[in-house]
């Protein structure tokens, strides 16, 4: 069978080695190799053993897919070993299908490269089994008060709406920022964003990790893939897709201390008709952990295990080019604080986007068709006056509607069908019965209202084709 033969590792072994004040470190083992994680926060925490390596086990999950066997050294209930297994499964057909099948770049070696044969469930689930010595029940509930919210922040524009119309609709006190800072040049990226938030805010919350410097040494174990091609730089990586869970797990701590009731995620407008399973196999491209599955399985194992905090997006409704008129309208000094790109460099203390990776070409062209100046966040003229002809080479990762949009507001495209008006208003989503309707009743009048000035009515879904209604 076709799983047999990418296996590289019989275990994975998560492990803990402290749990300190300010620290919590641990081991991940894929057979020979071990690896020491370091997670390091900006205050102290009181986190028991099952949270910490729960925590730790967040990063291994990627490569679980190539694993015989899981094992977790730590204790866990009946709750977790659901999650954690259902998990598994479902990063084993976004690493199959997203990353092996469907793959964006030439990472993986031609002879695992799988045959019309081998595309099933079989191969797409993986062989994985979990292992679990040390079975707990799990603890007294958690108090949380349901005003609190936690915004998971990044210095992209998503985090930054969010914050800024938490600010406005909620007491500010109520109100945490969470960073996440790795060991690597990402954090450039959330650099401007974080030190404007603690210069100007209160309630601003930070770990520091070397987990990008794990995944890292990681896919050099891994046969299937090709290793020169580890260290070229590019808008995609090779292999893990399961990033935000551990940002969520991480702020587990900070949840029970400061009793945060709400997590928000930065998940902007996806089009569901984009989203179907791939030759009767479920998969989310890449993003199951920026979609409202991953938001609601996440919370019912929360509120089960008496974690009583709901994960969910405030931006889900509406796409990128509504996201950015409102930031530059409403919320200009957040707006400025801007730096979407994967490949940010610093010059004489300030930090500037390349101009010229997906992620730049996209926000370029949501500033520019939004009316806005993309040099108010450091991008150069060059940058504006090549826009076009690189969005012709680009792999933009945007909905086919919202690219068309705003290319052709810009005069870069000549189709502007009525189809396609939906992307400057809100969406209601296939799973809820008015707009928002995933967001907690006591902010969502609020956030509609705000979501209301910006936008052209509500759309929704008849025959496949976005009304508006």
């Amino acid at each position: 069978m076709y799983i047999d033969n990418i296996i590289s590792f019989n275990n994975i072994e998560v492990s803990i080695d402290k749990i300190e004040k300010r620290r919590i470190t641990g081991y991940i083992k894929l057979d020979d190799f071990s690896y020491r994680l370091i997670f390091t926060y900006a205050e102290d925490i009181d986190v028991d053993r099952n949270i910490a390596g729960l925590i730790l086990t967040m990063p291994a999950i990627n490569y679980t897919y190539f694993s015989r066997k899981l094992i977790l050294n730590f204790p866990v209930s009946q709750l977790d070993i659901k999650l954690i297994k259902d998990f598994m499964v479902i990063n084993a057909h976004e690493v199959f299908i997203n990353k092996i099948i469907n793959r964006r770049y030439d990472y993986i070696k031609p002879e695992f490269i799988p045959s019309e044969s081998d595309i099933n469930k079989e191969n797409a689930d993986g062989i994985t089994e979990l292992v679990c010595p040390e079975i707990v029940k799990d603890g007294n509930p958690w108090i949380t008060d349901r005003e609190k919210v936690a915004i998971m922040s990044s210095g992209g524009k998503e985090s930054l709406l969010a914050f800024g119309i938490f600010n406005e609709i909620n007491m500010k006190e109520n109100n945490y920022a969470f960073y996440f800072e790795e060991s690597g040049s990402h954090w450039l990226t959330a650099k401007t964003a974080y030190d404007y938030y603690r210069t100007n805010f209160g309630n601003v919350m930070k770990v520091w990790s070397n987990t990008d410097r794990f995944y890292h040494e990681a896919l050099k174990h891994l046969k299937i893939i090709k290793q020169e091609m580890i260290d070229i730089r590019s808008d995609d990586y090779p292999i893990q897709v399961f990033i935000f869970p551990l940002y969520i797990f991480l702020l587990l701590p900070m949840i029970r201390k400061h009793k945060i009731g709400n997590i928000i995620m930065g998940d902007e407008f996806d089009d569901p008709r984009g989203m179907g399973d791939y030759r009767g196999l479920k998969y989310y491209y890449g993003i199951f952990d920026q979609t409202y599955d991953f938001n609601r399985m996440v919370s019912v194992y929360f509120r089960d295990k008496g974690i009583n905090s709901n994960v969910y997006s405030i931006v889900y409704p509406v796409t990128g080019y509504v996201e950015e008129r409102i930031l530059m309208e409403r919320y200009r000094n957040l707006f400025l604080q801007q730096r979407s790109c994967h490949s940010c460099h610093e010059k004489d203390g300030v930090i500037y986007p390349c101009g010229k990776c997906s992620k730049c070409l996209g926000i370029l062209l949501f500033i520019e068709s939004a009316g806005g100046d993309p040099r108010d966040i450091m991008y150069s003229d060059t940058d504006m006056r090549l826009l076009g002809r690189r969005l012709l080479k680009s792999r933009l990762r945007l909905d086919p509607d919202e690219r068309q949009y705003a290319e052709y507001k810009l005069g870069f495209s000549e189709n502007g069908s009525m189809e396609i008006n939906h992307v400057a208003g809100m969406h209601i989503m296939p799973y809820e019965e008015d707009v928002l309707s995933a967001v907690p009743e006591n902010f969502r009048h609020s956030i509609k209202k705000i979501l209301s000035r910006y936008t052209d009515g509500k759309y929704e879904l008849k025959d496949n084709i976005w009304v508006k209604v």
